[in-house]
């Protein structure tokens, strides 16, 4: 069995992974994912991606939001609500997806909390709640 956890560009690999090859990845957590690459920082993303106008196929490819029918491993999202880097919508987006495909999964939003936590003590809470989600979606298969 195969966790993947991440955050930020790691939790849309996160997402990506679990969506895409369930038989390999047995659950995740995606914290901060970015989601919907036009979303996202436009000069970051079109260094990559190219400009979506010229573009669209690029981004159609690497949209996580209509992949969400596909979820069928646990899957944690976190996403502090302060976030201006990945803003919240992106967590919102993809999980009201899921939602409407009727896929469970998970919403942990922080309040006050920008892209990375400074707060020690909030910092490795999170860390903790991350292991206990991976660990017990690993356990209940009778494997770690």
């Amino acid at each position: 069995r195969v966790g993947i956890r991440g955050w930020s560009f790691g939790g849309y690999l996160a997402a990506l992974a679990v969506l895409d090859e369930p038989s390999v990845f047995h659950c995740a957590v995606a914290g901060a994912p970015v989601t919907n690459w036009r979303l996202y920082d436009t000069h970051y993303t079109e260094r990559y991606l190219g400009d979506p106008d010229k573009n669209p196929a690029a981004y159609e490819v690497t949209d996580l939001v209509p992949r969400a029918a596909n979820l069928r491993r646990p899957l944690m999202l976190i996403h502090g609500l302060a976030d201006d880097n990945v803003v919240a919508a992106h967590t919102l987006q993809l999980s009201a997806a899921l939602t409407a495909a009727g896929r469970p999964h998970q919403v942990l939003p922080l309040s006050n909390v920008t892209h990375m936590t400074p707060q020690e003590e909030v910092a490795e809470n999170l860390l903790l709640l991350q292991r206990d989600f991976l660990l017990s979606h690993l356990e209940s298969t009778g494997t770690r």
